[in-house]
């Protein structure tokens, strides 16, 4: 039985920090935009979430993108935004002709 495509739902705004850095060397720069695109959303269970090292009070996810270079080129010192909540990039996984983007969020709208 075909492989069923994931329901492409959510627009996800993928950001990636400027350049500048302070005296001990961390990101000062502020986020652009790279692009916003269409995504689905599957929460993480408790075991992928505990695979992962992500346990407390934090939201994991797997986003699934249509492949292209953009979502290709992800990293984890990249972020997104959905719905106006902030998510961490954890990983970045090619599967044919989707690619997954793992994320973690705290629940926060904005970061400071």
């Amino acid at each position: 039985m075909p492989q069923m495509s994931p329901r492409l739902d959510r627009r996800v705004t993928f950001e990636r920090q400027g350049a500048g850095r302070n005296a001990l060397n961390e990101p000062t720069g502020a986020w652009e935009s790279l692009a916003t695109l269409w995504a689905a959303r599957t929460d993480l269970t408790e075991t992928e979430r505990a695979a992962a090292g992500q346990i407390g009070a934090v939201r994991a996810a797997r986003f699934t993108l249509r492949r292209s270079d953009l979502a290709l080129g992800l990293t984890a010192a990249d972020r997104m935004k959905v719905g106006g909540h902030v998510w961490n990039i954890t990983g970045v996984a090619a599967r044919g002709r989707w690619v997954d983007v793992l994320a973690v969020s705290t629940g926060r709208k904005e970061e400071a």
